[in-house]
């Protein structure tokens, strides 16, 4: 029989507060919020939705090793390897979440 998020979550981190703490590690706070905020906003979140932002943000890792370089990386596949640099193009990746940068990552098929 399958888990349920809060099995998941008892039985990998013990806590949700352990997760949260894994989380906040991986992920880019906004500027506008404190880290105590952050945190808050983060608890208020079901289980569900924590386990798969650490799962993606570790597969962002993996691939990619950061946030920054899967910007990179798009830029690249975008303009090509004659890299001619779109600032535009960089600030509108920025401004992405990390979801919606992975989701268009996984959509032009970038490998790295």
């Amino acid at each position: 029989m399958k888990k349920s998020p809060l099995q998941l979550v008892k039985d990998k981190f013990g806590s949700k507060d352990k997760l949260i703490e894994e989380l906040l590690a991986l992920l880019k706070r906004p500027a506008e919020t404190t880290k105590e905020q952050f945190k808050k906003l983060l608890k208020a979140q079901s289980n569900r939705k924590l386990i798969s932002l650490l799962e993606r943000e570790k597969t962002i890792q993996a691939k990619f090793g950061g946030r920054d370089k899967m910007v990179d990386a798009l830029v690249e596949a975008r303009m090509g390897k004659a890299r001619k640099e779109d600032k535009g193009y960089r600030a509108h990746l920025e401004a992405l979440t990390s979801g919606r940068l992975f989701d268009l990552a996984r959509r032009l098929k970038i490998k790295k």
